[in-house]
This record gives structure tokens, sequence and C-alpha cells, in this order.
């Protein structure tokens, strides 16, 4: 055998083994939960795309906006099974457009809170910055405690640390690709929303693993402000990082149809969302 095909028949080899190893590696069944310590930080940028359409007193509108939500997330205890945390708003960006008029808002840029309607809209913006929403949840991601009072009248805000964009639900046992698992989010009081997701492994390696998402999304019947219909789907993909259990990324598509509530006045509305989200180990 000469060289140039020898060096071909080792590569060959190579891949072969590679692609071995790769086909074992799916085949194995692994665990997902989350692995924190006291004391770990996390930050979080969330980027929501929404688009409102609806028709108020025979008007039709539509509300194109784009919110930026810039969090950190502190590890406060690890007790047996649940894991307590605090989070923290650090920067609020939004820009806003209906009936023609743009609103922007920065919570780093004093001068966006004269723009139009930029008083009444920072005023309640404002109070999110720097506001401390404490969270536990159980070392397979349900949601046990959800403390956001610190938030104020704003606190429907909260809802956004419950729609499953920065924590995933994981099973009580071992799984492997092409498995699926079916949670429903624990709601809280203060969001308008539940959530009920089947999720599917569908890559692992031995860094990270990659989720699908489908949920159903309905409304939270704890919430006694919630009133009328809201009906939607979630659907979509999250990346793990196994070595703690975290989201490392997350995009997510949201559709619902519901009804809004302005002056008293109920009017049917759908609401087009697409929500990325990525989230960083401090070191």
């Amino acid at each position: 055998m000469n060289t140039s095909k020898c060096k071909l028949f080792l590569l060959s080899l190579v891949w072969l083994f590679a692609m071995g190893l790769n086909t074992a590696f799916a085949q194995k069944s692994i665990e997902l939960k989350y692995k924190l310590k006291p004391g770990q930080q996390f930050s979080q940028v969330t980027n929501i795309e929404q688009t409102i359409q609806f028709d108020a007193m025979g008007q039709k509108a539509t509300l194109d906006q784009e919110m930026v939500f810039y969090t950190s997330n502190t590890i406060d205890s690890v007790n047996a099974n649940l894991i307590s945390q605090n989070s923290v708003f650090n920067r609020i960006v939004m820009d806003q457009q209906i009936f023609g008029m743009t609103i922007k808002y920065d919570s780093d840029d004093s001068t966006t809170f004269n723009s139009p309607m930029g008083p009444e809209f920072a005023e309640q913006m404002n109070q999110l910055i720097g506001a401390k929403v404490v969270s536990t949840i159980t070392d397979r991601g349900q949601l046990q405690h959800l403390d956001a009072s610190a938030l104020g009248v704003a606190g429907e805000m909260s809802g956004s640390l419950n729609t499953g964009n920065n924590y995933a639900t994981y099973p009580d046992h071992k799984i492997k690709v092409g498995d699926s698992w079916e949670e429903t989010l624990n709601a809280v009081e203060s969001s308008k929303m539940a959530v009920t997701i089947k999720y599917t492994l569908t890559k692992a390696s031995k860094k990270q693993a990659v989720l699908s998402l489908e949920g159903v999304i309905s409304a939270n019947e704890l919430n006694p402000e919630t009133g009328g219909e809201l009906n939607g789907t979630m659907k979509g993909e999250m990346t793990i990082d196994r070595k703690t259990g975290m989201v490392i990324t997350s995009s997510l598509q949201m559709d619902m149809t519901m009804e809004m509530e302005q002056n008293g006045m109920k009017f049917p509305a759908t609401v087009n969302s697409f929500v990325d989200t990525t989230i960083k180990e401090e070191k």
C-alpha cells in the first residue's frame, strides 16, 4: 500500500471511529438537572419582538414593539433539591410603534423619559430597575415560589420570568435522544398566562443538550385579574449547559389570541411574539 492510500485508509478509520462514537453517545441515556452553587451569578439578555393586532370600537390597529431586558441572576442558597435565587432588572430598552407614533424608552438614557407618552411610561418601567425578584425552583426546574412584590404595580412583568424561556423543566429520570416529556409550568398569581410544554431531547453531547419545545398557552386561573379568553401556542428550541443545567440560549415563538381591556372596555386581539434569550455565567 502506497503512502497516499495508507493516509486515506487511516482517515477513513478515524472518520468511522468518530461516527461510531457519535452514534453511541446519541443512544446514551443522560440526566438533566440543575447543579448550582450559592454565589454563582448569571447575566441574561432577553429580546422580545412582538406584534399586537386589535380591533377597538371598530378601529383596527397594530402595535409593533421590541423590548430588551438585561437581568442579573444570583444563586442565594441550595438546600437539598431546592435552589433559591434573586433576579434584578439592570436595564430595559423598548421601541414601540402605534397609530403612527414611535415611543422609545431606555432606562440608561433619561432623555427618552420625555418622549411622547414617555413620562407615564417611564414612571412604570423605571420602578423595575434594581428591583429584586426572589424565586425558588427544584433541581428539576419546577417553580416553587416567586416573590415579585418589589416590582409594585409592574409586578405582572415578572410573568416573563416564568414563561419557560429562561428555565427548562426536566424529568426525574434519565432520557435519550428522541425522548419527550410534558410539564405544566407552575403558574404564579402575577402572571396572566399558564403554559404546558412538551419537551423533546433532540441532541446530546458531553457538554450540551438541545431541547425542542411545543407548548399550549391558556389563561392563568390563579390570577383573579386575568379575565377574558387567552389561548395560544409556543414552539422553539433551547440549548442546555449540562454542567450546570442552565439554559444557554433559548429561541421561542408564541402566538396568542386574547381579550384586551382598556377603560373598562374589552376587545379581541392577536399577539405574535419572538423571544430570544441568552444566559451566560459570570466568572
